[in-house]
């Protein structure tokens, strides 16, 4: 053969070897960007799922958590995650529907759009019947050349509808086809790696926008501490379904336990002031209080709000004795005051400790056993309190009376027995004291010490001080017909001062019924005063000077006694029953009894003693100088029609 030809044919087998190279490379190039592009589609979708699932979840849990405030909070979320300056999505419909809630937003979606897809939905949850509370399904439609996104959970009173365009996917896949054909082109393992690079590079920026929602999920927006997810997941990490057992091997401890101690925090007085001063005003406690519970922890524990004024810490490897001191010291903490417009309040709390193992086997269990001890100690006022099986029934109680509380209030199940305050030389009648008592449809009359604490902690405590004044007043209108006109005194709490239309509402009342300001007395509760006390005397000036009696109630309990009498303008200085108990016999007793009516006099005041029960109690008062008093020697608490007869017969007291 010529060489020419030879040259020619090796040429021609160089040309071939190459173009056959060239399509080989080029069809392994066009397999790896089909499997490629698929793959990363199915990566890119399948993330997007997930993000798209956390989101659902925590719109849904922010609706659990949601008080009245739940379409804007949505709104905002909304906003946040999908409609912001930096992100956008393109196509957008969430639909949500609970028990007094029905809203939806739809973003450049159409009609046809949603109703197809929903259909879609709900013939793929029909077939897919929960087998728990929350129900969550998903999944991907293909429309009008769109990729969507759909997500449904439901549970606990809420169903969420959330679709979604794969925006991002597409944007992604449109990036990597392109980088791919040049790719091919070049070499193979080059498109591979760009194609591995692309891929990762669209999975860390989903993750990341998945990280920052688990971030957003989990942590509190306003204090900055973990939330309630945040609690239920770190629980179910730390406690396993039952306890790890001690086994011991030739004397071994081969498996240690988990142990520690729960404890459960709400703030007494957060309401009050939230209700008060408005919700900017709470925020601000609320983040204070947050910041001085964190620094009191050391590393190993963990504090946590999970709603309203409500946090709780988990505190591993302590023992109860050990979380007592860790108990007091959060409450010292809470009672330091902090300054909410120029006045110093102090919201202190009630702390309930629960045991993990003893008191409970998992973190639901040790939570709800936290709780019931946490209001045992609202309702003793001890600070803190630790879960015994006793208290269970109490607080079973307790959540169905905070159930009932609405109703007590709306049909005025709420009446008030009276107790006579007697002249003690004569025993005539000077005026009443009206006492709440609450007819329950099924446990009977209660006495305060089961609602007032419920309805403090409910944030009602304004609403219900205009509930005594337009009760007592509503009485004094009853007697006036029949000729009577005794005073009445009524019970407030210093937070019920804070009500800055309280007055006017007061006289407008009297007014109404043709009432004298002087037929009714305001009796302060001293023990529960927390704010400051020149703001108190000012607003009990204003009633003072309207011409209602004011009175301190439970005088020598509180730690502010002196402050008061020197701060505060009132009639009555009412002796706390606690000093005359036993007073004929107690020296010490007899000495500080003595000491609060010189007191009284030295401020023009009438002193009262509450809580005699003997005439021997009676007759040493007499001789002390104290003028007035009232308890159980001469009358107990009566109904509205009992007293009324009494006054109507003008009888003397005791009736022995």
């Amino acid at each position: 053969m010529p060489p020419l030809l030879e040259l020619q044919r090796d040429k021609l087998f160089r040309l071939r070897l190459i173009l056959v190279c060239l399509g080989v490379a080029l069809f392994v190039s066009s397999i790896y960007v089909v499997v490629s592009y698929r793959l990363s589609s199915d990566l890119g979708i399948e993330a997007e799922t997930v993000s798209l699932h956390r989101q659902t979840m925590l719109f849904h849990a922010e609706l659990v958590e949601a008080d009245n405030e739940a379409t804007q909070r949505l709104n905002h979320l909304i906003k946040l995650t999908y409609l912001n300056d930096h992100v956008r999505t393109e196509l957008l419909y969430v639909e949500v529907h609970g028990d007094e809630l029905d809203w939806s937003l739809n973003h450049n979606m159409s009609f046809s759009q949603i109703t197809i897809i929903k259909e879609k939905i709900h013939t793929k949850t029909s077939q897919n019947k929960p087998s728990s509370p929350m129900s969550m399904n998903n999944g991907f439609e293909k429309l009008d050349g769109e990729r969507f996104l759909w997500q449904v959970v439901e549970g606990q009173g809420y169903s969420i509808i959330m679709i979604e365009a794969a925006s991002s996917v597409n944007a992604a896949l449109s990036l990597i086809a392109k980088r791919l054909s040049i790719t091919s082109f070049i070499v193979f393992w080059l498109a591979l790696w760009l194609a591995i690079t692309l891929s990762s590079w669209m999975s860390k920026r989903v993750q990341s926008k998945n990280d920052a929602l688990a971030k957003l999920a989990t942590y509190d927006s306003l204090t900055g501490l973990p939330n309630r997810l945040y609690l239920i997941n770190m629980m179910q990490n730390i406690m396993p379904e039952t306890p790890a057992q001690y086994e011991k091997t030739n004397g071994t401890l081969l498996e240690t336990p988990t142990r520690g101690c729960l404890l459960a925090i709400d703030l007494d007085k957060f309401k009050e002031v939230n209700d008060t001063f408005g919700h900017s005003s709470g925020d601000l406690l609320l983040r204070e209080v947050s910041q001085k519970l964190a620094l009191a922890l050391n590393p190993t524990q963990t504090v946590m709000r999970i709603g309203g004024d409500e946090f709780i810490i988990w505190a591993p490897d302590l023992e109860i004795e050990e979380a007592h001191k860790l108990a007091q010291k959060l409450i010292d903490v809470c009672n330091e005051p902090i300054m909410i417009h120029k006045l110093s309040v102090n919201t202190g709390a009630s702390i309930g400790l629960a045991h993990y193992p003893s008191h409970a086997k998992d973190s639901e269990s040790l939570m709800v056993c936290a709780d019931i001890a946490m209001y045992e100690a609202k309702q003793k006022r001890s600070g803190w309190s630790i879960f015994s099986e006793r208290n269970t029934q109490l607080g079973h109680q307790r959540l169905r009376l905070r159930a009932d509380l609405e109703g007590a209030l709306s049909e005025w199940q709420i009446k008030f027995h009276y107790q006579p305050k007697v002249e003690l030389n004569s025993g005539n009648v000077i005026g009443v004291e009206a006492l709440a008592r609450w007819y329950h449809p099924t446990d009977g009359i209660l006495a305060p010490v089961h609602f007032i604490d419920l309805i403090e902690q409910s944030g009602r405590v304004q609403e219900f001080g205009r509930y005594v004044i337009q009760s007592a007043i509503q009485q004094l209108a009853l007697w006036k017909t029949q000729g009577l006109s005794t005073p009445i005194a009524i019970n407030l709490s210093p937070y019920n001062l804070l009500d800055p239309d309280l007055l006017d509402f007061t006289l407008a009342l009297l007014k109404q019924h043709s009432i004298g300001t002087k037929q009714l007395e305001i009796e302060l509760i001293e023990s529960s005063t927390s704010i400051n006390i020149d703001y108190i005397a000012s607003r009990l000036g204003d009633f003072k000077r309207a011409g209602i009696a004011l009175a301190i109630d439970d005088f020598g309990t509180g730690m502010s006694s002196l402050s008061y009498i020197s701060n505060l303008n009132v009639n009555d200085i009412k002796i706390d029953r606690s000093f005359i108990s036993d007073i004929e016999k107690d020296l010490k007793k007899q000495a500080i009894v003595s000491a609060a009516i010189t007191l009284a006099t030295s401020f023009d005041c009438n002193a009262i003693a509450e809580g005699i029960e003997t005439k021997a109690q009676s007759d040493i008062l007499i001789k002390m100088g104290c003028l007035y008093g009232q308890g159980y020697y001469f009358a107990k608490p009566m109904r509205a029609d009992e007293v009324e007869a009494l006054l109507l017969s003008n009888t003397s007291l005791p009736l022995a």
